[in-house]
């Protein structure tokens, strides 16, 4: 399905009962399990715009939607569909605008649909450590720099981490934003602590960190992933600020692993979004209020979370 075309794809899901369908498959894999007591067997009740499903056994009823990002939302399952079979594709991706024009709907409609789609790629990233043969390197995106001068106040620094196979191979990238940009343009030990232990397997695995940037670039392995992220943000979304910067990041890593993996984009994707609990409006902005930050001393807060 990765390779169809967009009106392929929607031939294939032309009605809300086939997304719906799909999409229970996809939310119970191996069959209907009720989220209150565990039961197997449900009635389906066809009386609203989504079906419910109750259960035989306690009569809790439960939405399609409920538990998956698309909760609440009063947008069709069939843009919801739309929207994550063109986030699911390789290149070039898809933004607000596109998007809003696509499945007719209002811009803020179409920004949070994408927001919501990232969190689910960013949850998932969460749950996947960096292990074996690991190297990290640093990048910077945003504002050209210049070695000579202190940090810009619109370069955004960044660790990225690659797990290589035995023939020095990406077998899984990270990309992570420091929460504070460094004074001097240099990577301190305790930001590197930091991000091997939220982001590395502790046991086994052997880390190589070139964190030194008058190194050749054609010793970081990741750093063509970087290069390659950061053109698809300036061409696609013409930049992108630092509040959001993290998860457009997740979004990047979440295509190249997938492909790296050899599965399945949209399914992957899909899959994905109808297992991950709904994100409310602030978690999606990112406009509540920030927790206090460690003291410079401390690592718990040196990237930036979800």
């Amino acid at each position: 399905m990765d390779t169809i075309t967009l009106d392929q794809f929607k031939d294939r899901f032309h009605s809300e009962d086939i997304c719906a369908d799909y999409l229970f498959q996809m939310k119970w894999p191996h069959g209907f399990v009720c989220p209150k007591c565990s039961h197997r067997h449900f009635y389906r009740i066809t009386t609203r715009r989504l079906p419910l499903y109750e259960c035989a056994q306690c009569s809790h009823q439960t939405s399609l939607t409920v538990g998956t990002v698309m909760e609440g939302s009063p947008t069709s399952l069939q843009k919801w569909f739309t929207a994550i079979f063109l986030a699911s594709r390789p290149s070039p991706g898809i933004n607000a605008v596109q998007l809003k024009e696509i499945i007719q709907v209002t811009y803020k409609t179409s920004w949070l649909i994408l927001q919501k789609i990232r969190r689910a790629m960013s949850t998932s990233d969460a749950t996947h450590l960096l292990s074996g043969m690991v190297q990290v390197h640093d990048a910077c995106y945003g504002h050209p720099y210049n070695i000579t001068h202190q940090t810009h106040s619109k370069e955004h620094f960044l660790l990225v981490g690659t797990s290589l196979n035995e023939q020095k191979q990406p077998t899984y990238i990270k990309m992570k934003l420091l929460l504070e940009s460094p004074r001097e343009k240099f990577i301190s030990t305790p930001q590197k602590k930091s991000f091997a232990e939220r982001y590395i397997e502790a046991e086994d695995s052997e880390v190589e960190y070139i964190t030194q940037r008058l190194k050749p670039r054609r010793l970081k392995i990741g750093y063509p992933y970087f290069k390659k992220a950061s053109q698809w943000l300036n061409e696609t979304f013409h930049g992108i600020g630092v509040r959001h910067l993290q998860a457009y990041l997740d979004e990047f890593c979440y295509r190249v692993n997938q492909a790296l993996d050899q599965a399945p984009l949209f399914q992957s994707l899909i899959q994905l979004c109808a297992t991950t609990k709904k994100a409310d409006y602030w978690q999606v902005t990112r406009r509540k209020r920030k927790n206090k930050r460690s003291s410079r001393g401390q690592v718990a807060n040196s990237f930036y979370p979800l």
